[in-house]
């Protein structure tokens, strides 16, 4: 699958509005900032839904073409629960060795429990808090997968109308049941961005940008209020650019870098930045300066784990995948 740069930009852009959400008005939340509030970056906790969007357009263009159902599910367990391992074992140990009584250890069991990523269904505690949007990805890829294998993923706008029909009727009269395992609170944004790719590589017309109209109509009966609405307008916007190729302006290394390491950055950025600034604060009474400081200390972290964990542990994984697959179809050829 190609890798455009564009998505790598959008990646970034989601990836440092959180990073910034967490270290201005989620510290100040949880532990007090001294510096006035109206600085802090209380939209960047939005980035999530551009992350939504990208993972629709994504995991929708990589169920295109010539794969399987176990490919599908191979490549997206060896991309995701590897690197969360690895960022969720990191973020378990600084925590417990910090012994902050402000940020909250977790016993084994909960750690136990959080390795299948799924711990929010049971309403377990996650290791770190930024682990919540995980379950609608999760859920999003499975019913991608059972579409895919039900040969339904040509038939996207009949998906996009019951979909959002179910979202809307949910926003509005609140569903019995179903509305979470569904993911009709933020599968619009999943949606928007399938139907984004109908648009860019699949010759969409006015019924896809119909469909995406419905979907920011459902974002917002959802999730209501006037500073949501010129968020989910920039967003949508935003990924406008991307489809009809007027994001190259915005290919700058750093968001490109920032899209490279973003994964690891999401999963490490918000308890090991806490744990730092609280230490750190103590010296660097500064605090623009301790943000900045926490930020390339982050980023420098992800950036490792990315370089010398995630990408050769994912190049392993996926060769070792290829190895298998050739010594079967020897044997079959055997046969």
């Amino acid at each position: 699958m190609v890798r455009l740069k564009e998505l790598d930009v959008l990646r970034g852009i989601a990836a440092i509005n959180v990073v910034l959400f967490h270290y201005t008005a989620k510290f100040r939340l949880n532990f007090g900032h001294n510096y006035p509030q109206k600085y802090d970056w209380n939209i960047g906790q939005y980035g999530v839904e551009l992350f939504f969007i990208i993972s629709g357009f994504v995991i929708f263009m990589s169920l295109q073409g010539k794969t399987t159902i176990g490919d599908f599910a191979y490549k997206r367990f060896s991309r995701l629960y590897p690197t969360y391992w690895i960022c969720m074992i990191l973020t378990f140990l600084i925590i417990g060795l910090a012994q902050d009584p402000k940020i909250e250890s977790q016993p084994a069991a909960v750690f136990a429990m959080n390795l299948t990523m799924f711990q929010g269904v049971f309403n377990v505690k996650n290791i770190d808090g930024v682990y919540w949007s995980l379950i609608p990805e999760l859920f999003f890829y499975v019913s991608m997968g059972v579409l895919f294998q039900l040969g339904w993923l040509s038939k996207v706008r009949t998906i996009a109308m019951v979909w959002l029909g179910l979202m809307i009727a949910n926003s509005l009269f609140k569903l019995p049941f179903g509305a979470y395992f569904l993911n009709l609170h933020y599968g619009m944004f999943f949606m928007a961005g399938i139907l984004f790719y109908q648009i860019k590589f699949a010759k969409g017309d006015w019924h896809e940008h119909l469909l995406i109209c419905f979907c920011f109509l459902a974002a917002v009966l959802e999730h209501p209020g006037m500073t949501l609405f010129y968020v989910f307008v920039f967003i949508f916007l935003l990924f406008y650019l991307f489809v009809y190729n007027q994001l190259k302006i915005l290919t700058w290394r750093p968001f490109i870098f920032l899209g490279y390491i973003s994964y690891p950055l999401y999963l490490l950025h918000q308890n090991i930045g806490f744990v730092w600034m609280r230490i750190m604060g103590r010296y660097i009474h500064n605090e623009y300066l301790l943000i900045c400081i926490t930020i390339v200390l982050i980023v420098t972290v992800a950036w490792l784990v990315t370089r010398f964990l995630e990408k050769p542990v994912l190049h392993f994984l996926r060769n070792l995948r290829v190895q298998r697959q050739g010594y079967t179809n020897a044997l079959q050829k055997q046969k």
